[in-house]
């Protein structure tokens, strides 16, 4: 089943699923179908500790069972994330949530992920004293710019993360990225 490009939260409870670091953690490893027990292995934690977060993730619509093939006695599933990009969708707000709590929730979606994927990232960078030539990269800048300047780099940021997710022939010396953009003016004293 091929995945989606990208999965628009209109709920806010999906938010409240996936703001978890664990959860972030299954979601990425099942970015490939993998039964629940493949899934424990690689996370390093027992099955019985994956079935609640893989249910809530299934009944969210963030995960859904691909495959169900027959184990000996039992029937075993196979998940999937169901979108390779999550964002919060257009209607978020008409949910209900108070709008400090929905905004909070939906920071952490997008940065609690890219805050795993920088830690593993420099750790490895640290661990073996790799120089500047590393594949990726890990900065942040700020600048005053004009507003005309800040649709051009919007669109820019847009067709980037288009361009990185259309369909590649990943060869054998292929790597998973992430890309995660925050571009919002910068907060001000309260």
């Amino acid at each position: 089943m091929k995945l989606e490009d990208v999965y628009e939260i209109e709920d806010g409870h999906v938010f409240e699923v996936l703001n978890s670091r664990f959860r972030h953690r299954i979601m990425r490893e099942l970015l490939e179908p993998k039964p629940v027990k493949t899934l424990a292995e690689n996370l390093g934690v027992p099955v019985t500790r994956l079935y609640y977060h893989v249910n809530q993730l299934a009944d969210a619509g963030l995960i859904r069972v691909v495959e169900e093939r027959k184990v000996g006695a039992i029937v075993e599933k196979v998940y999937q994330t169901t979108a390779r990009t999550f964002r919060p969708g257009s209607r978020l707000l008409e949910s209900g949530g108070e709008p400090a709590d929905m905004a909070r929730i939906a920071a952490a979606v997008v940065l609690d992920p890219a805050r795993l994927d920088a830690e593993v990232f420099l750790t490895r960078h640290f661990e073996t004293g790799a120089s500047e030539t590393d594949p990726g990269t890990f900065v942040r800048g700020q600048a005053r710019i004009s507003k005309a300047k800040v649709e051009r780099l919007t669109d820019r940021i847009h067709q980037l993360l288009e361009e990185m997710e259309e369909d590649d022939e990943a060869g054998d010396d292929s790597v998973d990225f992430s890309l995660s953009v925050v571009f919002v003016p910068v907060a001000g004293p309260e």
